[in-house]
This record gives C-alpha cells, structure tokens and sequence, in this order.
C-alpha cells in the first residue's frame, strides 16, 4: 500500500509522464468501469403517451406513481417496457392506440387518470456498436441495467441509490442508533474508447428512532419547548415508514392529533386513526399525539396541506448533535472511510449480484434470468490505466528556506517558477 504522500494521476494522451522530472515510475491502477457485452441484437419501439388529466412536465412524482401502479397491465401488452420523460420504450411493435385507466390514493383523496399510448415514432435496432455512441441505445441499457438490479430481492432501489438490505448494520452510542446499508449508485461514463457502465459505492443511512420518539424526549405542553423542537426540526426531510417517499417539515402542530383532524378520503370525510386503518392498515398507539404539517401543491397548481403521524415517520440525516458525538462518528466511519483495496473488493461483489439466482416474492425472474433473457453480460473493464507516482512537493519561503508540508500553516498564493 503508497503512502498518501505519492499522488496517482490518470495519463493523458500527447503527454509523455515518464520524462517529466517530478515523476517516480509508473504503476497500473484498477478504475471502478465495466463493460457492458450485448450477445442480442434488439429492435426499440418509441411511443409517445398522454396523461389525462394534464400533470405538469416536472411532476415525475406523479408520473411515476401512474406508471408504477399501471406496471402490470403495460407489460401485459407491451412485454418489457420503460418510461423516460416523455416517452415509452418497448421492444414489442403494437400498431394501435392503448388507454389505460388507472389510479391512486394519496392524502387529498383518489386520483384517476387516463394513460394514452400512440403509435410508434421511432423504431431502432440497438447492438453492441450501438452502445458506445448513441445516446438513444446508452439510455436503453441503463434501463435494462435497473431493470436487471431491481430482480434481486436482496436490493432495495431509492433516489437512484441500490442498498443491500441484507447487509444491514446497526451503528448505535447511548442516544444514537441508526441503521447502515451499503450500496451503490450506477451511470455510463463516456471515455474515449466509449461508453462504460461506472458503479460508485453509496450508502443509506436511516435514522432507527422515529419523530414521536425524538418529541418524547421533551415535555412539550410548555410552549417554549414547543418553539425550541420546532426550531430543531422545520426545514428537516423525513421518510415515512409505509412507503419509500421523503418529505420536508413545514410545520410541528402541538394543536392538532390524530383524534380531532379529519381529512376527505373517497369522497368523505374520515378521522386521520381511520384513514391510517383503511388506506395503510396502520394503528396508531397514541391517538393525542401531535401532527407533521406538510405544504404541497396538487397536479392542479392548488396547495394542499398533508399530515403526517410521528409514530410512522423518521428524520432523514443528522442533527448537529449527532455530528458531534465522537464515539458515533467513529463507529460510522468504520463503515464509510474505506482503505483502497477494500474498496476496490466492495465494487467487485456487486458485479456477483448480476449472477444472483434468487427471486423475489412476486416470482418474477432472478437477476441471472434478466441477464440471459436481455443477452447481457456485464465484465470489468480490462484495460487497466495507467498511473504515475510524484514526487513530494518541496516549498520554498522567499528566502529559497524549505518549508515543510507538514508545518504549513499559511495558503499558497502563487507558483514560482
């Protein structure tokens, strides 16, 4: 293992590292790429789709919950299918015109729309050749390469991060517990010798105390403790148990409890206890506890206001007190500040996950199965990259007096030549 001391650069090409002074020798180092191997030839059909009633262009929550819920019956027309941005993807030719009702609940009641599906606008045969310089056939192997990940039901997907559940460590001091998962988060990285598949190690890190457990650490009927926990959590994100969604707190209602807060749901107004029953099928312990505020604004542009019970909810993050505890940093950092090798070791596993032969629940295809069905195989990239040793940098005060880095205390303004 170097030092820190000797820094690793990437060579260039027009430039001949060997014959520059400040350079040790040279050396080849692994970089996290990996080549993607298409043994199929395949041909994309791309549709151009409605949403009706209109939901605005940056409203991607929306639209992902419509395709999400109407997943099954589009595969059962269109096989295998994707959706990004404004179009469709799939690699089956339908000729006619689809419409699809579907719907879902969210706190301000059901919601229906209308997907429609017209013909094809554009039809390409994707190959190997393909991948490496255009950006319509890179953008399909992204989707199969999630698609892919997504069979193994020991992956959890969010915010583009995949994270192992079974890999869960509970990291925890006298007041803090949270529950670490590592992961990773996958992109194509454009070189001169074309596109490759980069994975970079991402953790998740959620919170095991939720925020009906943090406001009972205070007696809150006095109102300067309420202006104190509000100062500490508004502005803060939380997840909600019941569903892999975040949210920014607006508002703590010390005033308002699941008891005395109705809310419309199907075209009536319920209390929130049986909202949470009939919608999520959730019991809510403490029915006099207060209520989350959330500000949204509708697919309409209307604002909406939503409420949120602490018992279901976890903060997202730190506080600045967490950051603080030392014994909790060091246990953290046992999991995140990684030597090189293990590193390196960590990246290679995941490349096993694309191999894995379990299914999940639903008995949809294995990973392995994916990979056989879509013809791809998924190697690191052979071609190791060159990488040069320097020198320690020696600095000089005006005096020509050697100053060493380790004594530095003032920044460097200028380079003398």
């Amino acid at each position: 293992m170097k030092s820190i001391k000797e820094i690793a650069i990437l060579s260039k090409p027009k430039i001949n590292f060997e014959q520059l002074p400040y350079v040790l020798n040279s050396t080849k180092v692994f970089v996290n790429l990996f080549e993607i191997k298409m043994k199929k030839q395949f041909t994309l059909y791309q549709y151009p789709y409605v949403v009706s009633p209109t939901i605005g262009s940056t409203d991607t929550l929306i639209r992902n919950k419509l395709f999400k819920y109407s997943n099954k019956k589009l595969r059962a027309i269109f096989g295998d299918c994707f959706i990004s941005g404004d179009s469709f993807y799939s690699m089956k030719e339908i000729k006619d015109k689809i419409s699809i009702n579907c719907y879902f609940y969210s706190k301000e009641g059901r919601s229906e729309y209308t997907i429609e599906i017209n013909n094809f606008i554009t039809k390409r045969t994707i190959n190997q050749n393909d991948i490496q310089k255009d950006p319509l056939s890179k953008q399909f192997i992204e989707m199969i390469i999630k698609d892919i990940l997504q069979s193994n039901p020991n992956l959890n997907f969010y915010k583009d991060i995949f994270y192992m559940i079974n890999h869960k460590r509970i990291i925890e001091t006298k007041n803090i517990s949270f529950s670490f998962y590592p992961g990773f988060k996958t992109s194509f990285v454009e070189t001169d010798s074309g596109n490759y598949l980069n994975i970079i190690l991402k953790n998740k890190i959620i919170r095991n105390e939720t925020i009906y457990d943090y406001l009972n650490q205070y007696k809150y009927n006095n109102r300067d403790i309420q202006n104190k926990i509000k100062e500490n959590l508004i502005g803060h994100s939380f997840k909600i148990c019941y569903a892999k969604r975040n949210y920014k707190i607006d508002d703590i209602l010390f005033d308002k409890t699941p008891k005395n807060t109705n809310i419309n749901y199907e075209g009536e107004t319920i209390n929130l206890i049986k909202y949470y029953e009939k919608a999520h099928q959730l019991i809510i312990k403490d029915q006099n506890q207060p209520l989350i505020l959330v500000k949204r604004v509708n697919s309409l542009g209307e604002p909406i206001i939503l409420y949120f019970i602490p018992e279901f909810c976890v903060l997202s993050g730190f506080q600045n007190d967490e950051t603080k505890d030392i014994f909790f940093m060091r246990e953290l950092q046992k999991y995140t500040k990684l030597e090189p090798i293990d590193r390196v070791n960590k990246i290679k596993e995941i490349l096993n996950l694309f191999s894995d032969i379990e299914r999940g629940h639903s008995n949809r295809l294995s990973s392995k199965e994916k990979c056989e069905l879509y013809g791809i195989e998924v190697r690191p990239y052979i071609n190791l990259f060159n990488a040069y040793y320097m020198k320690e940098a020696i600095l000089s005060d005006e005096n020509d007096k050697i100053i060493h880095l380790r004594n530095r205390t003032f920044p460097v303004l200028k380079k003398k030549i």
